[in-house]
């Protein structure tokens, strides 16, 4: 976790620019079946099994307001 901090790049977008961690309560809250399609940012915790994901501050407000104002990955 600490490295990925120190990073300072936003894991979905690559940005350098405000760097904040997003974290949920429980991993079993991302395999919910019969629930609408994951977005790319589930999909990414589900795969690598982690409860949080560093973004910027885009990203960040992008995943708890679900709008999809993100960058393209560089």
């Amino acid at each position: 976790m600490v490295r990925r901090l120190l990073a300072d790049t936003c894991e979905i977008c690559g940005s350098h620019n405000g760097v904040e961690v997003h974290h949920i309560r429980h991993l079993k809250d991302l395999n919910v079946r019969g629930r609408a399609p994951k977005p790319a940012w589930v999909q990414m915790m589900a795969a690598r099994h982690r409860k949080t994901l560093v973004v910027c501050r885009v990203c960040h407000e992008d995943i708890h307001y679900g709008e999809s104002r993100s960058r393209q990955n560089s």
